[in-house]
């Protein structure tokens, strides 16, 4: 299982969607098949980057788990 503190791997205001595509890109990368994303403390994020988030995460072959995603948000990052 892959554990990533968004907050740390990108910033607590996520704005630029290339910020996006180059965590997925890690995140694809990987062995694992399994990534929990923890958003955790993030303030922020635009809705360039939200976008770029759900194409990306819709395109992903990972078993991917939001954690802690800002109530804000909680409804345009829900995938079940």
């Amino acid at each position: 299982m892959i554990y990533i503190m968004i907050r740390h791997e990108i910033s607590r205001y996520l704005i630029a969607p290339l910020s996006c595509d180059y965590m997925f890109h890690k995140i694809e990368s990987m062995d694992d098949n399994e990534v929990r994303i923890d958003f955790l403390m993030v303030y922020y994020i635009s809705p360039q980057f939200l976008d770029e988030y759900i194409k990306d995460r819709l395109k992903s072959k990972k078993h991917i788990i939001e954690l802690n995603v800002p109530y804000a948000y909680k409804s345009k990052l829900s995938f079940n």
